[in-house]
């Protein structure tokens, strides 16, 4: 489900390249530096890779770039010599290139205007003041991409639940103030997604086991219209158990495409789908 969630592909196909991957792919080519979609992790996620551009995945620019290492990939890159059109080893040598050259490059931006907010000391807490300070140092990034584990509540499900919605509340509400003290929350879009629902009903384990439909939150100063933007779900009307959805996903991926980043939405998804009016 992941999967899909992350190349926005149909049910029954499996495809290489993310959503945000191909939207890089169709905005990018021939840019400068490729940073135009930041992952604070350490490994980058499907939906940030393309077929020619890929994201970059980092957890702490201030760690990003060894001196030691950078003397180290610059010798190589001295001693390297072209091996033709297409070799792979080129393509190795470009990439180990791009990336010295984008680490160096947030690793000084991110110096520039560091966030003076005090954020929560939780991982999200540290990731979001990470991204607000690369909001702030203007550096050439439109996506930045963040993922909160141990949601899949099987047991237990109220304490585990209520931790990690105070973690995430906390921290969210750090990261729009220091945006709006900073003016720049129109500027930004907060999505979030999950890659499953929750059945309705309880299980035997206090906790609620894989469900189909599922919920997304948008946080900007830039929306135009607040609140539920859909009808709620009727539970009374469930399919074995799991909330009926009502909404393609990709629908939304299409609005914020479009509407969001001036992108084409139809030549990166695939199909043309309809859009939202709350950007």
């Amino acid at each position: 489900s992941m999967d899909i969630w992350q190349s926005a592909s149909n049910s029954n196909e499996y495809l290489n390249e993310g959503w945000i991957g191909r939207y890089l792919d169709a905005q990018c080519a021939g840019c400068e530096r490729p940073t135009q979609a930041l992952e604070v992790d350490d490994s980058l996620s499907l939906a940030l890779k393309g077929t020619h551009t890929k994201a970059l995945a980092m957890k702490n620019p201030s760690r990003l770039l060894n001196p030691a290492d950078e003397a180290f990939f610059k010798q190589i890159n001295k001693n390297h010599e072209p091996a033709g059109a297409d070799q792979p080893v080129d393509y190795l040598y470009k990439t180990l290139t791009d990336t010295l050259s984008s680490a160096a490059y947030i690793q000084q931006q991110s110096r520039l205007h560091p966030s003076a907010a005090s954020y929560p000391k939780t991982e999200i807490g540290s990731s979001l003041r990470t991204i607000a300070s690369l909001i702030f140092s203007d550096i050439n990034t439109s996506v930045y991409y963040l993922s909160v584990g141990s949601f899949d509540t099987h047991v237990a499900q109220n304490n585990k639940q209520a931790r990690l919605f105070t973690e995430i509340d906390d921290s969210l509400k750090v990261f729009v103030k220091d945006l709006k003290d900073n003016n720049r929350f129109q500027d930004v879009l907060i999505m979030s997604f999950s890659e499953f629902g929750r059945r309705v009903a309880q299980n035997a384990g206090n906790g609620t086991d894989h469900g189909t439909a599922n919920n997304m939150f948008f946080i900007s100063g830039g929306l135009k219209t607040a609140g539920i933007l859909n009808d709620m779900p009727d539970l009374a009307d469930l399919a074995d158990g799991d909330l009926k959805f009502s909404v393609d996903f990709r629908t939304v991926y299409a609005t914020v495409l479009k509407k969001w980043l001036g992108a084409d939405d139809a030549r990166i998804l695939g199909r043309k789908f309809n859009h939202f009016d709350f950007i």
